[in-house]
């Protein structure tokens, strides 16, 4: 589990009065607006990489692979 940590937080706080036949309603709102960042930034330049290194590997494979096919395919047109 990776660590977040607090960034910026806003706090907006509302008061309002209602008047009603029976009396005044007094209204007091807060809310708390948090913005949180994880500690370490993450590892996504090493995850696109190994995407692109493991779809070298699968191409080079498919290439030898097509190339062995090549091969028998000619082997049976001249028989």
């Amino acid at each position: 589990m990776k660590a977040i940590r607090l960034i910026e937080s806003e706090v907006i706080e509302t008061n309002r009065v209602l008047h009603f036949p029976d009396g005044q309603v007094a209204i007091h709102e807060r809310e708390v607006h948090e913005v949180y960042q994880p500690d370490e930034p993450s590892a996504t330049r090493l995850v696109i990489s190994d995407a692109i290194g493991r779809t070298r590997t699968f191409i080079a494979k498919t290439r030898e692979e097509f190339s062995e096919l090549n091969s028998i395919m000619r082997e049976l047109v001249t028989r």
